[in-house]
């Protein structure tokens, strides 16, 4: 469209009397205005409406917010994070929040179920370098969008996630209060990786952090690490919580969980359960049962991932691959010891649930476990093959009580302590915001 030429030669006084004050000049005595032409960034867009199949807004009482959990992932993937949002997305729910979830499909279809919203995602980064990193297709920023104008607070977790990110960007779009919880600091990923993460911490990861109303995590490593990297704001801790069903069980019912899941009813067992990716210590994780193998004692392991081939064909080895999380704690109780001698870690999720049944553990020296688990009976933080084969073997010689195990456990990762902590936290950024 050709552009109309405005000109800029002054005109002659008109002749006649001055209009009065405050009327409307006559067309003669008008300048013309020099219009811009309409972008189509400039033009109203057409959001999908979003299905709410929630409660009613008005039913939900003078103090229940509507909040928007924003995550990679969500169950049945596998991982740490997805089973802490989904006990606080439930927890919330519980006490009559209305409470949105958005996250990669994968492994499920895209699609809209009980407040889910899955959206379509390219996973070719956790398939061939084992970082969970979905790349969200368009459809998944426009659901995005209409769930972050909708709602009274967002939360999402972990800074360099593309999906938070985008939250970041959004809610200040929408002026809306944003709470990240930070899960982890640096995932030792080894070569190239490990440079890329550094700058992505500092740049993108201090920007996200930076935007959001408040963040949170629950390790005193992580906070350590975010003030080493120049983050200016201090990093609240919220402890974990779990369900009431982590905890001791009697001898007898420990003996029909081993023979549900098929194990030996005699046999010293050793537990390695997480994802079979490089930072889990897989590798050091097989020549320990090597090691162990010959003097009766097995291996059983809970999870699945790019190194399964090394658990493969493995002597003394239960390989269960994926269990429900609903049966983990059925699984801890059969096992004598757990085997976690993990990286990168923000505090593993299978240590906690593993304790409050009363397992004693067998750990690597990581800053994770060197900050949360220094003092805890019945934990053991070593390096190296030999060591850690000599932990396991020192805790299946003289185990401590089970219970006492637990009670560490239950004084600090409480359910209704954990939900109420990030309710409260929820509640002040509304009111604030």
């Amino acid at each position: 469209m050709k552009r109309r030429r405005v000109s800029t030669r002054r005109r002659p006084a008109p002749e006649g009397p001055l209009p009065e004050q405050g009327a409307r000049p006559a067309r003669h005595m008008r300048l013309p205005v020099a219009r811009r032409p309409v972008r189509w960034w400039d033009r109203p867009r057409r959001l999908p409406p979003v299905k709410r199949d929630g409660p009613d807004r008005r039913a939900m009482g003078p103090f229940a917010m509507r909040i928007l959990e924003v995550s990679n992932f969500m169950p049945p993937h596998p991982g740490g994070i997805e089973i802490m949002v989904e006990t606080l997305f439930q927890g919330l729910r519980g006490r009559g929040h209305d409470v949105r979830w958005i996250a990669g499909a994968t492994p499920e279809p895209p699609g809209v179920s009980d407040a889910r919203v899955r959206v379509a995602a390219w996973n070719w980064l956790e398939r061939n370098l084992h970082v969970p990193m979905p790349v969200w297709a368009p459809s998944g920023w426009r659901q995005l969008d209409a769930l972050v104008r909708e709602v009274d607070v967002v939360h999402a977790h972990d800074c360099l996630y593309l999906s938070s990110a985008m939250t970041a960007a959004l809610c200040r779009r929408h002026r809306k209060p944003l709470l990240i919880t930070q899960h982890v600091g640096e995932v030792p990923y080894g070569g190239v990786l490990d440079t890329v993460q550094d700058v992505a911490y500092r740049t993108l990861g201090r920007t996200v952090l930076m935007s959001a109303t408040e963040v949170v995590t629950y390790s005193p490593h992580v906070q350590a690490y975010f003030a080493r990297v120049g983050l200016k704001r201090p990093l609240r801790l919220i402890p974990l919580g779990f369900s009431p069903r982590f905890q001791p069980l009697a001898p007898e019912a420990r003996r029909r969980a081993r023979a549900a899941f098929g194990l030996s009813e005699s046999a010293p067992l050793v537990l390695f359960a997480a994802r079979l990716v490089p930072k889990k210590g897989v590798s050091l994780v097989a020549e320990v049962q090597r090691r162990l193998a010959p003097e009766g004692i097995r291996l059983v392991v809970a999870g699945d991932g790019p190194l399964a081939s090394e658990i493969e064909g493995l002597t003394g080895t239960d390989h269960l691959r994926q269990v429900d999380h609903a049966r983990m704690h059925e699984l801890y109780a059969c096992a004598d010891v757990l085997l976690l001698p993990s990286r990168g870690e923000g505090l593993p999720l299978t240590l906690q649930e593993g304790m409050l049944t009363g397992l004693p553990a067998v750990v690597s020296t990581d800053p994770s476990f060197t900050a949360n688990v220094s003092d805890a009976p019945g934990v053991l933080r070593v390096e190296g093959a030999d060591a850690l084969a000599a932990a396991v073997r020192s805790l299946l010689a003289s185990p401590p009580p089970r219970e006492q195990v637990a009670h560490w456990g239950r004084e600090r990762w409480g359910l209704e302590r954990f939900i109420t902590d990030y309710e409260q936290t929820l509640a002040r950024l509304v009111r604030e915001g």
